[in-house]
C-alpha cells in the first residue's frame, strides 16, 4: 500500500478524530512530554491537512502504542475508554 491509496470520506475522518481525541486530551504529562507521542500529534495534523489517511493511520498506531505503554508499564492508569 502506497500513500495516497487510502481515502476517507468525511465521516471516516470524524470517527478517526473520536477515536484519537480522548488520548490525546486526556494524556497525563508523562506521556503527553514523550518524543513520539508529540510525533504522533504532529503526524495526525499534518496528515489531516494534507488528506493524508495512510500517514494518519501511522499516527493512530504511534499514539496508541505509547499511551498502552505507559499503562503496562505502569507509569500511569488508562485514561480512555
Amino acid at each position: 500500500m502506497r500513500r495516497g491509496d487510502v481515502m476517507w470520506n468525511i465521516n471516516e475522518w470524524r470517527q478517526a478524530w473520536q477515536i484519537v481525541l480522548p488520548r490525546i486530551k486526556g494524556a497525563p504529562t508523562v506521556v503527553s512530554k514523550n518524543f513520539a507521542f508529540r510525533y504522533g500529534v504532529d503526524t495526525l495534523d499534518r496528515a489531516f491537512v494534507k488528506g493524508d489517511a495512510f500517514e494518519f493511520q501511522l499516527g493512530l498506531v504511534t499514539i496508541f502504542d505509547c499511551c498502552s505503554e505507559a499503562v503496562r508499564e505502569g507509569r500511569c492508569s488508562q485514561w480512555w475508554e
